[in-house]
Parts: C-alpha cells; sequence; structure tokens
C-alpha cells in the first residue's frame, strides 16, 4: 500500500509538478528574456539617439567653422582678428569632440580628425603671432584661403549627407554602413604649418536685459489692456484672458476669428503696450516675392507700425514663409540705424494684413539717446576695410557692444569672392567693432 501510494505521488510530481515548473521556468525566461530585449533597445535607441545629435553637432561646428575662416578674410582689425583666430580654435576642439563620438565605419575619422586639429592649431599660432605684434603674411592668408575653401568641402558634404538621412549608427545597426569616404579630408602636404545663428538680423538677439527700458507710462487694468488688445487683433472679443508676471509683466488674450484662426497678443501692465502679436496667414505663397510685392509687404507693415505710434522705423532684413512675410524694422536716430530698437512684423502675403508682430526687442532697449556725430568720415572708415571687400553700401548704425553699450559705426556691406558680408568700424575710433556673413536662403537672408 505505501509502495503504491509513493508510486502514486511520484507520478504525480512527474506528469504535474514537473511539467508546471517547467512552463514556469519557461515563462520566467521568456519574461527575462523580454526584459533583456527591451533593455538592449533602449541601449540601442540610446547610442543611435546619441550618434545622431554628434553627427548633427559636428555638421552645425563645421558650418561655424567656415563662417569664421570666411571672416577672417576681410577682418583688419587686430582685436577681431585674435577673436576669430580663437573661435576656430575652439570650434575646431568641438569638432573633434564630436568625431570622437560617431562610429569609425560612418567616416573616414582618422583623416577628418587630423585636418580639424591641424586648423584648430594653426589658428593657435597664428593668435601668438598677432598677440606678438606680428601680422599675417601673404602665405598665412593664401593658407587661410585653402583651409576656408576645404572646410566649405567638408561642411557641404556632411551636409548633405544629413540632409537625405546618411546619419552614422554603424556601430550598432550594420557593420558596413558606409565605406570610407575620398579624399575629401585628406590632410593637408605641409605638416610644418599645422602644429564656433540662424539670425533674422546681427543683432537681434542682443538685447534681452535685466530691465526692459522702453516700458513706460501709467499702468493699465485689464479692462483697458482688453480694450487695447480688441482693436490691435480687430476682433470682437476674446476667448480667455489672464496676466503673467515676467521681465515685462502682461496681459495676455486669446480669441479666435470667424475663419476659425487663432490669435494670441499681449499687453504691458505699464504703458499698455503691445508686446507680441501672432496668428496665421490666411494664404499659402511660398519663396521670395518679386521688387515691387516685397516693397507692397514693407509699406504695409511701416503703415501699421505708424499707426501704433512706431515712427521713424526703417525695414532691415526680411524672410518669407508659407503666407506670411517677416520683416524687420530698426529704430533710426540721425540718420543711424539704432539696431538694438528691433520690431518683428509679420504681414500676410495675400492681404497685407498684419498677422504678427514682436516689440520686445524695442521694449527692452528703446530709450531717448544722444547720438553723437562720427567723428571719422565715410571715407576715412572705408579705407579701414579690407581692401578683399567689394563694398556696394554704407550708412550709420548704432550697433551693440555689449548688452548695455552701444558704438556708433559706419556699416558696410559688400562681397569677398562672391560671399556677402556686413563689416562695421567705429565711427570714432575707427576700429573693427564687428562682421557678419550674409547668407541668401530661399526665405530671405540670414547673417552669421
Amino acid at each position: 500500500m505505501k509502495y503504491e501510494k509513493a508510486e502514486k505521488a511520484g507520478h504525480i510530481i512527474t506528469r504535474v509538478i514537473v511539467p508546471l515548473a517547467l512552463v514556469v521556468a519557461v515563462v520566467s525566461l521568456a519574461f527575462w528574456g523580454t526584459q533583456q530585449r527591451a533593455l538592449a533597445d533602449e541601449y540601442k535607441n540610446t547610442a543611435t539617439n546619441m550618434y545622431k545629435r554628434a553627427f548633427n553637432e559636428l555638421c552645425t561646428d563645421m558650418n561655424d567653422l567656415q563662417t569664421a575662416l570666411g571672416k577672417l578674410r576681410v577682418v583688419t582689425s587686430p582685436t577681431q582678428n585674435v577673436l576669430l583666430l580663437d573661435d576656430i580654435w575652439r570650434i575646431s576642439g568641438s569638432c573633434v569632440s564630436m568625431l570622437s563620438q560617431i562610429p569609425s565605419s560612418h567616416l573616414d575619422v582618422g583623416e577628418l580628425n587630423l585636418f580639424i586639429t591641424r586648423v584648430g592649431d594653426y589658428a593657435h599660432a597664428l593668435t601668438k603671432k598677432a598677440l606678438a605684434g606680428e601680422t599675417a603674411s601673404d602665405e598665412d592668408r593664401d593658407q587661410l584661403d585653402q583651409l576656408y575653401a576645404r572646410c566649405g568641402e567638408i561642411a557641404k558634404d556632411l551636409n548633405d549627407r544629413l540632409s537625405v538621412g546618411d546619419v552614422p549608427v554603424a556601430a550598432i545597426t550594420s557593420d558596413e554602413f558606409l565605406t570610407a569616404v575620398d579624399d575629401t579630408y585628406a590632410s593637408t602636404e605641409d605638416e610644418s604649418k599645422f602644429p564656433t545663428l540662424i539670425y533674422d538680423g546681427p543683432f537681434s538677439e542682443s538685447t534681452q536685459k535685466q530691465e526692459a527700458r522702453g516700458v513706460t507710462g501709467d499702468e493699465v487694468g485689464m479692462d483697458k489692456a482688453r480694450e487695447l488688445a480688441l482693436k490691435l487683433a480687430d476682433i470682437p472679443s476674446f476667448d480667455s484672458e489672464g496676466d503673467s508676471n515676467g521681465k515685462i509683466p502682461a496681459y495676455d488674450f486669446h480669441g479666435t476669428y470667424e475663419d476659425g484662426r487663432e490669435v494670441d497678443i499681449s499687453i504691458t501692465k505699464t504703458g499698455g503696450l503691445l508686446i507680441w502679436l501672432m496668428s496665421s496667414a490666411t494664404g499659402t505663397a511660398s519663396g521670395i516675392p518679386d521688387d515691387a510685392t516685397v516693397e507692397e509687404l514693407k509699406k504695409a507693415a511701416l503703415d501699421w507700425l505708424s499707426a501704433q505710434g512706431y515712427e521713424s522705423m526703417k525695414a532691415t532684413y526680411a524672410q518669407y514663409y508659407a503666407g506670411t512675410a517677416l520683416i524687420n524694422f530698426a529704430y533710426v536716430e540721425n540718420d543711424a540705424i539704432v539696431y538694438n530698437d528691433l520690431i518683428k512684423v509679420w504681414v500676410d502675403r495675400e492681404t497685407r494684413g498684419i498677422v504678427g508682430a514682436d516689440a520686445r526687442n524695442y521694449l527692452f532697449s528703446h530709450v531717448e539717446r544722444d547720438i553723437p556725430a562720427p567723428t571719422l568720415s565715410k571715407e576715412e572708415a572705408e579705407a579701414k576695410v579690407s581692401v578683399n571687400l567689394d563694398i556696394e553700401s554704407s550708412e550709420l548704425a548704432l550697433i551693440p557692444v555689449t548688452p548695455t553699450k552701444e558704438r556708433l559705426c559706419y556699416e558696410f556691406k559688400g562681397k569677398c569672392d562672391g560671399d556677402e558680408y556686413i563689416v562695421y568700424i567705429d565711427a570714432e575710433t575707427g576700429e573693427e567693432q564687428q562682421i557678419f556673413v550674409i547668407i541668401n536662403t530661399e526665405n530671405g537672408q540670414l547673417t552669421l
């Protein structure tokens, strides 16, 4: 009897317990495997994102490196020369850092790394010469021209790859993602010589100061602000309203037009001034319009600014997007463009109506100024500009040199080997204060 019971128990263990244990083990193993696969996928995604980010930043750094080398071709000020050389050395270091994070199967990293390192070391060597009072030789200038051209080739190649999604993730997706590149990145033969903004205007982001100097007047309440906002937005009523207490305390309103387009607008609590207005365009026109249309859009924006009390404004730069034209206006005083006092206006390209405005820069910067007459004549200032720049236009401009300091300069626009630049010469000292590169895009002009 005991034997039979033991045998029966053995059968139960064999037929029930063991299979059940095996099932539990298999399920546990499958669960563990799923967790491991999920963990592996997480690691893979993290690495992929790291590679993509590094490649994207490498493209940006190479663009910046080429821009800085381009500026060196038209610089004359010793101070600006040193600052640009220092930028090149810094940007080259950033490029090398990004390259160290990119799979070597994607690029001939060794050759490219060597080239960029040499560019940085060469700039550093020129900095030492400049600080010692030595000027760049003709040989140095020729070498810089070659480096500028080579960086342009590399930047174009990298950006072309980025634009088609040819992003380096070889180390985790394929053993043969891309064969080694050609000799585009080959090192320079002469070893001895080789031991960082798409902006919408040159100074559009320079005025975020601690105090909004242009916000003046009496305090206004919500009712008065609403009245002003309704008029500015050209809307019968708002869906919601509130307030915000940032650097410029304001009343905020949100509404909807009859055609479904939404609009947001902010009015300052002090003075009842417009800070921000934004809606959408009614049409979808794209590309840069013809000259006659450009003038119509500028006039529509200028008339609107004048109606809001913003007088003596001049259109500077513009970009054109689907349905809208974004035009920058700067204040003009004593025939000088005051770049700190900037207002951006969005114009509907179909109706010529105003669908957006941003007056923050103006509100932060606008004060009564006593702009002196220039000490140097335009001809004397022009003599300070590099002979490599073919000057096409010039005018006076008050530009920021620090967050709280401005200098009166002559603004010279011109070309060097087809590239467009803006050079600012101090109207008092003749010092070269700033250089920008003008970038012509399908949407308008940008500056770097």
